[in-house]
């Protein structure tokens, strides 16, 4: 009888080590979460003329599940109208879509948000102005008319909605010459070549550059003209005029019928070993 109490105990022992040594009763796996599909990205078009169609893809984290998943979109500006919703189906990953854009009288950035429950995406799409759809409706002339003191810096001027401002060199007002006065200037010291640069613009709105009146003292004057819509360009015009002897000479734009939202002039002084050159510009003519 006590031998086999004791190959009990033993026995009993003996199984104890084993479960020890495994490392007890094994509990129950809990699942894994499952893995919920949401917006990862969302991709437009970089940019479209106003009136075409834009294009659009939402990716998700991961694929859709069964039943796939809805997507809801929005814009912050009607110049773009994607759907309302996009429904990705199972499985899949990513799914396309279609922007409705209108036509725009100025640039328009629209950006479109993907969004599934508390994550969203966003992505730019810029709406560009059409210019087949534009005509000019009136001619203005930048005369400069309202600058009173002379010789004073020059950075910005606005007349008839346009805006002027200075980009390179230093400018100044001249009350006291112009066609007829005043008009604008920049001076290159004796022996060295400034290069002078306006930019202008209507608020964002098109229009049309026609012509402007260029001066020098005592050089001739390379110029340029640099013509953008929507930050295309449109045409540059790289020319030289001859020395105007301190006379103004008026120059056209050989594109006066292409709309345009920013025009750049920029003028190259190259002034004589001897001495300083002024060169400047008056009557910018504009449509628009």
């Amino acid at each position: 009888m006590q031998r086999m109490r004791r190959l009990r105990i033993a026995l009993i022992l003996a199984v104890v080590d084993v479960l020890v040594g495994c490392g007890g009763p094994s509990s129950p796996t809990a699942p894994s979460p499952r893995t919920v599909a949401a917006v990862a990205r969302v991709d437009v078009d970089t940019s479209v003329t106003g009136g075409q169609i834009a294009h659009g893809v939402v990716t998700l984290s991961d694929a859709a599940p069964e039943g796939g998943v809805t997507i809801n979109l929005t814009a912050n500006n009607a110049a773009g109208i994607p759907p309302s919703t996009l429904t990705i189906p199972a499985g899949a990953t990513s799914g396309s879509f279609e922007i409705a854009t209108t036509r725009v009288a100025t640039t328009t950035d629209v950006t479109i948000t993907a969004r599934t429950g508390d994550v969203s995406r966003t992505s730019l799409l810029r709406v560009k102005i059409d210019p087949a759809a534009l005509k000019p409706a009136a001619t203005y002339t930048l005369g400069f008319s309202s600058l009173r003191e002379n010789r004073a810096a020059f950075t910005t001027y606005s007349d008839w909605g346009f805006t002027v401002s200075v980009v390179s060199a230093d400018w100044i007002a001249i009350t006291t010459y112009g066609n007829p006065i005043p008009f604008v200037e920049f001076n290159s010291v004796a022996g060295q070549t400034t290069t002078g640069e306006i930019r202008i613009t209507a608020g964002g709105a098109p229009f049309w550059f026609n012509s402007i009146d260029l001066y020098s003292s005592t050089t001739k004057i390379p110029y340029v003209f640099e013509g953008s819509l929507s930050s295309d360009p449109v045409f540059t015009v790289v020319n030289v005029l001859g020395n105007t002897f301190g006379s103004f000479a008026r120059t056209p734009n050989p594109r006066p019928d292409a709309a345009i939202d920013v025009l750049v002039i920029r003028l190259s002084n190259p002034s004589a070993p001897c001495c300083s050159n002024p060169m400047g510009v008056d009557n910018i003519v504009l449509s628009r």
